[in-house]
């Protein structure tokens, strides 16, 4: 699986349940897309 990620968009090329498993653990928990991009737009403002 591979994932492309930029400031407002998420590409991930895959099969559905190695997507599904990945942002499973990314999230560490029930969250939705939008919410994670949030979280990621937040932690990337705070790398920079």
């Amino acid at each position: 699986m591979k994932t492309y990620v930029s400031p407002s968009s998420v590409r991930m090329v895959g099969k559905a349940w190695e997507i599904r498993a990945t942002l499973r653990g990314w999230a560490g928990k029930d969250m939705t897309l939008s919410e994670w991009l949030t979280r990621m737009d937040q932690a990337k403002k705070r790398r920079d």
